[in-house]
């Protein structure tokens, strides 16, 4: 079962956050692009996915907000590269559960890998909104 103590969450956060994979400068304005906004706080994303036989295969993002929201999404993409639709909306239902419960199976956490360092984040709710944004921008593309 995957916790982790608090120093590496803020690890994790922080490498995710000042080193991000898949931020950009800018999105290829010939495909589609999703948008997200925090209705809390400044926290924006715009993210584009490219799929192949309904396997995510590349997905980059411009964004600009918080550790926990640029982090959150970065430790997503990390999670769903590679999978395909249906594995990544179990994924994205067992952490929606997570950040709004703390409640599930010690086989879920393991699922989730990173992502996991946000278990307790619904003990904020500004910072529940900031991680539930990737939840919806991915929710948007795969229904």
């Amino acid at each position: 079962m995957t916790f982790y103590n608090n120093k590496q969450i803020q690890s994790i956060i922080l490498e995710a956050y000042t080193k991000p994979k898949y931020k950009v400068n800018l999105l290829d304005n010939n495909k589609a692009i999703i948008k997200e906004h925090s209705g809390v706080c400044v926290d924006d994303l715009q993210i584009q996915f490219d799929w192949k036989d309904n396997v995510l295969v590349k997905s980059n993002y411009v964004a600009e907000g918080c550790a926990v929201f640029l982090a959150s999404v970065d430790l997503a993409i990390d999670l769903f590269i590679n999978k395909q639709k249906e594995e990544i909306s179990e994924l994205l239902d067992i952490y929606f559960k997570m950040i709004n419960t703390s409640q599930i199976a010690d086989k879920d956490y393991e699922k989730l890998g990173a992502l996991a360092v946000f278990k307790n984040v619904k003990n904020n709710f500004n910072r529940l909104e900031c991680a539930s944004i990737i939840y919806r921008a991915f929710r948007k593309e795969i229904i």
